[in-house]
């Protein structure tokens, strides 16, 4: 009796086990090969499709006796993704409509596959082949297609054509009056459109979530809600940007196309803003990082051409040396569509000095805008930015930065823009920079400049506006409230 009771509870240990292992999400696991499997009997048919059709030549009716092993093998790996791809749609997340007519043309394609497998083993119908063969190839091709919009999107292959809309909309690059312009509606929601439709749509809604429309963005997912409070690093919708490509969770997926440094700015700021439908650019605080994205947004060409961006046009940076620089928090963000140019802002990088100064080099030819307020850069960096052929706007505000770094400044003749509010240059200092002449805007308050020196520089560069600060309004007698004491 003592064995039996070990027998039994042995038994119901191994059930218990097996239970375990099959409450796994075996299922999904199992599907998500669909995508790797689905591929063998795409090229395996349309391989055995190409013999049948050679085979009819004389010359080559040796290829006839490849159809069958080809065919066989295209047939078992069109049962084996039709299996996969069932099970991944368990998952859920896509139309019912599209997701219905992808699976049954897929089933169509293995079901004549191993039909064709049938005829050809014991010569049935022969006079058939051919025609059978040639359905199964144009069933394969319409699964296959639409099987790609469930992926990828209904517009995946006509988005960018060249005569199509896409190319309309790739060429609109600028907005004509960018304080006018509707920020959900031409800078937000073309970003979603590029980069997230193609898995958040009406069609697929990966984790349950649309965000094509407001309504659906403001409804959320499965996990709630995308967008919470104007507080970006807590909303679902920019954190899933920012994740480690190595992290599951990171959207749009690794192999995907990325957001861009400017369009992640873009929906921060819009996100920060508080996520209105309908506020236009104007309407909404400008923090100096989206500044520097909204200049670099404004058309170019004609008499529009912008006043700090250089007329020619340079291929783009490499991204090991852009990593190089996000590496320490530096952020590189392109300021226009269609060339190589780039702002470099150390905002979030405020050890970056002297040593660090030496990793902007391999960008020389595209920066044109450097943020470097409130870091650790001195003099000695000062040399190594002179070295930037295409700078025109340099931000120093706050830096240990003195007269002998100035001393390189005067070298960059193409600078129009200098902010050295809070450092500890003085009159010599100031004065070298007579040699500038592009220089349309410098910015000295709190600094040790007389006004002596500031005369002397506005005769030499009498183009140049020189910004002091330290402004004070006069008091008005209509801001002024005089309390009388009432007697008693």
């Amino acid at each position: 009796m003592g064995h039996q009771r070990a027998y039994e509870e042995l038994i119901k240990s191994e059930i218990r086990g097996m239970m375990i292992l099959l409450q796994g999400n075996w299922s999904l696991f199992i599907g998500r090969f669909h995508p790797l499997l689905v591929h063998l009997p795409i090229g395996m048919l349309i391989i055995a499709f190409i013999l049948e059709v050679m085979s009819k030549n004389r010359r080559l009716t040796v290829l006839s006796a490849a159809v069958l092993p080809v065919l066989v093998f295209g047939a078992l790996s069109a049962i084996a993704a039709c299996i996969a791809g069932l099970l991944l749609s368990s998952s859920g997340g896509y139309d019912e409509a599209a997701l219905d007519l992808h699976m049954w043309m897929g089933i169509g394609v293995a079901v004549i596959s191993v039909l064709l497998c049938v005829f050809r083993r014991y010569a049935l119908f022969r006079k058939a082949w051919l025609p059978i063969s040639f359905v199964m190839i144009v069933l394969l091709s319409a699964a296959g297609h639409f099987g790609g919009n469930l992926t990828h999107g209904e517009d995946y292959l006509t988005a960018e054509f060249p005569l199509g809309k896409g190319a309309a909309a790739g060429a609109t690059t600028a907005i004509a009056n960018l304080n006018e312009a509707k920020v959900y509606d031409q800078l937000v929601r073309p970003i979603l459109e590029q980069k997230c439709y193609s898995c958040h749509n009406e069609a697929k809604l990966k984790g349950g979530l649309r965000l094509d429309g407001m309504d659906h963005i403001r409804k959320g997912g499965e996990n709630g809600p995308v967008i919470k409070d104007s507080v970006p690093e807590a909303s679902e919708l920019y954190k899933r940007l920012i994740l480690s490509e190595a992290d599951d969770k990171r959207m749009p997926p690794k192999g995907k196309p990325q957001l861009t440094p400017q369009q992640l700015e873009i929906l921060y700021w819009w996100i920060e803003q508080g996520a209105s439908p309908d506020a236009t650019v104007k309407d909404l605080h400008h923090t100096p990082r989206m500044q520097l994205v909204l200049e670099g947004m404004q058309p170019s060409g004609g008499s529009d051409v912008h006043p700090f961006m250089p007329q020619e046009e340079v291929s783009e940076a490499s991204p090991q040396d852009i990593g190089a620089l996000e590496k320490i928090g530096v952020k590189v963000m392109p300021v226009a569509n269609e060339n190589g140019f780039v702002m470099v802002s150390a905002v979030n990088a405020s050890g970056f000095g002297n040593k660090e100064a030496a990793l902007l080099l391999p960008l020389k030819k595209q920066i044109v805008w450097l943020k470097l307020s409130n870091t650790q850069t001195g003099d000695s960096a000062l040399k190594v930015i002179s070295q930037l052929p295409e700078l025109t706007r340099l931000y120093l505000e706050n830096t240990p930065v003195t007269d002998e770094g100035l001393v390189h400044l005067a070298n960059c003749k193409q600078l129009k823009y200098l902010n050295l509010v809070g450092t500890k240059v003085t009159d010599k200092g100031i004065l070298l920079l007579q040699k500038n002449a592009a220089l349309k805007e410098l910015f000295l308050y709190k600094t040790a400049v007389t006004p002596a020196a500031l005369s002397q520089l506005r005769k030499a560069v009498p183009e140049m506006a020189i910004d002091t600060g330290g402004y004070r309004m006069p008091a008005l007698i209509t801001d002024t409230l005089v309390y009388r004491k009432q007697k008693l």
